[in-house]
Parts: structure tokens; sequence; C-alpha cells
């Protein structure tokens, strides 16, 4: 045995780390999952292509039309900006209905691959509204493979996500409180505007106090799919507080996933406030990433790479399992070794 090499079967056996690794994800993640639209073909729109493609432009003033085919988040802001609430309430029905109607397809997706490759001890934040995160974690969860999925967190609301006022505890909208028994509240949706309110709703409040904290515990972030967008800067000012002086940060790893093909430099800059010197890996797909090279061991991976300077294996997920059952097979071996832990 090499003592300065890790070998798949060692990485496997041995899930001795307890910090987490923090997952963000935007509109671009689910575009990744899903291509070609969802189980029954509707397209998963990018939150600037919104308007075209709900067709919501008839509800924007003459002078807004345009522009929100083209940038819904600078339209959107300006008409919440003129205070009509009919139009805003009309576009907020739409949008949830549309995304609430969308479905995964039956075999196993990347968000699968997602929720099977963290455990318990790491965290998905994510801005996206549509159902794809909760329903794969709902799929999983029926295989019985495990209990330790990564927790989530909704910064800007989800179709899927309710919320309990009095017990301030969440859970699948309109399903039971399972405390005082009422039906969960459908979580607000923020939209893009370009002063986003994080305080007031207890729910997003809940969210991104949580967010803070583990951003400003984890050893390895990930961003995925997500632009930073001009009407975020609120949200992007939360995430560097919780992430602090990157100074203080000089041991932790961040990593961009973005499409084949984007602007590495632009992205450099866009996230540098989280990068500490070289410690960044810009990357054209989640498989590339820690999550996927080294499933349910990613913080254990970037330990042994960085602290112990030791050679590590990767053991890549599989991306052409042919069932979720295949999927659950192949994740055993790690759920487990975390089990004999």
């Amino acid at each position: 045995m090499n003592e300065h090499e890790v070998t798949v079967e060692q990485e496997i056996a041995n899930p001795f780390h307890s910090k987490p690794h923090v997952l963000l994800l935007g509109a671009g993640a689910s575009k990744a999952a899903l291509p070609n639209g969802d189980k029954h073909g509707r397209p998963v729109p990018l939150l600037r292509d919104i308007a075209e493609d709900l067709k919501l432009d008839n509800l924007f003033p003459e002078e807004l039309k345009e522009l929100a085919t083209k940038d819904f988040e600078s339209a959107y802001s300006k008409l919440f900006e003129l205070g009509v609430s009919e139009e805003l309430n009309k576009i907020d029905s739409l949008v949830r209905g549309y995304f609430s109607k969308l479905e995964l397809p039956d075999e196993p997706n990347l968000y699968d691959a997602i929720n099977l490759s963290m455990r318990d001890k790491d965290v998905i934040l994510t801005f996206n509204w549509d159902p794809f995160l909760m329903q794969s974690r709902i799929r999983l969860a029926k295989l019985g493979i495990t209990t330790s999925f990564p927790q989530l967190f909704f910064l800007h609301g989800n179709v899927t996500v309710g919320f309990c006022e009095e017990h301030n505890t969440s859970g699948i909208a309109e399903q039971p409180c399972s405390r005082c028994r009422k039906p969960f509240k459908p979580s607000k949706l923020l939209y893009p505007v370009e002063h986003k309110d994080y305080q007031s709703d207890n729910f997003i409040k809940r969210e991104w106090e949580a967010a803070q904290y583990y951003l400003k515990n984890c050893s390895v972030f990930t961003v995925f799919g997500y632009s930073a967008p001009v009407t975020d800067k609120e949200a992007i000012g939360l995430l560097k507080d919780g992430w602090g002086d990157v100074n203080d940060r000089s041991m932790e790893q961040t990593e961009i996933i973005n499409r084949p093909g984007s602007d590495h430099d632009a992205l450099s800059e866009t996230w540098s406030p989280f990068i500490h010197t070289h410690h960044v890996d810009i990357l054209d797909s989640f498989y590339d990433s820690f999550i996927a090279k080294h499933p349910r061991r990613s913080v254990e991976a970037y330990w042994n790479q960085y602290w112990e300077a030791k050679f590590i294996s990767n053991n890549p997920v599989p991306q052409n399992f042919s069932s979720l059952s295949e999927m659950a097979e192949w994740f055993k071996p790690l759920v487990d070794a975390e089990k004999k832990s």
C-alpha cells in the first residue's frame, strides 16, 4: 500500500470528513439536466427567456414588450417599479402554473446523480423554481437505498416546497405539517427585481440564514449554472457575507460549472470574491466536478489532495444508467461504507 496514494477502494471505505460541500444551482443546471425539455417535452426556460417561452409579453406595457422577450429580468424589474400589481399577480400565477406541471423523465437524470452524490452533511442551495430537485429526492427516497441525502435550501422559493409559519418548518406544498397537520403553504417565488426582499418572508429568510451558515463552514463551494445577474446583487452580497473575507479562505476550493464555450476569464472575475488566488476550477460539465468524480466523498478527496498532498484516483459517476435501480446499486458500496463508519 502506497501511503502517498488513495485508491478508489480506500476512498469508498473511508467517509471520514464532516465538513460540508456546498453546491449552488442556477437555471443552467436544470437546462443541462433536461436539454430537450421535461418528460412531456415541455421546455425548461432560462429566466431571461421566460416571457417568450411562456407567452408573458402581452402582460407587459407596450414599451416593455420587446425587452420582456429578450431580457425578462430587466423588463420585470421595470414593471415592478411601475407598481402594476394585477399584471404582476398574473405573471406569478402563470409562472407557478407552468413550473408546477414540469416533470422529470422516468429514466435516471442528472438531478438523481446530484442527489445521490452528496451526503446529509452536504448542502444544495438553489435559485430554481422548478420541481426537479425535489422530484428526484422523492423518487430516490422511495428506493430505500439511503436516508443520507444533501440538505436542500430554496433561495428564491420553489413550486414544490411549502412552509408552516407556526412551526418554522418546510415540506411539500399542500401536504400536512407533521406537528399541526395544517397544509404547508406554497412558498413565495422571488422575482428578478433590482431590490429583492430577503427578510420579510420567514421561509426565504430562514433559507438564507442556513445558506450563509453553511457557506461559512464549507470546505468546497461549487457553482453550477448560475450567472449571477445584475438583478441578483443583493443575493450575491448575502453569499459574500456567508463566505466572508476571501483572504480567510486560503485552503477552500471553488468550482464554477458553466456551459461549454463560456468565457472563463469573465467567470473568474464574477466569482473572484469566492476565489483565493488559484484555488478554482472552471468546468464545462457537472461530471468534471469533485462531486461527480468523488461521489459522496468529495470533501475527503479534497482533503487528501490539497491537505495531505496525496495522489487520488477518480471514482466517476457513470452517465449511462438504464434505470434508477441500476443507479442505486452503483452507489450501494458508498452507502454501505457510511453505515459502518
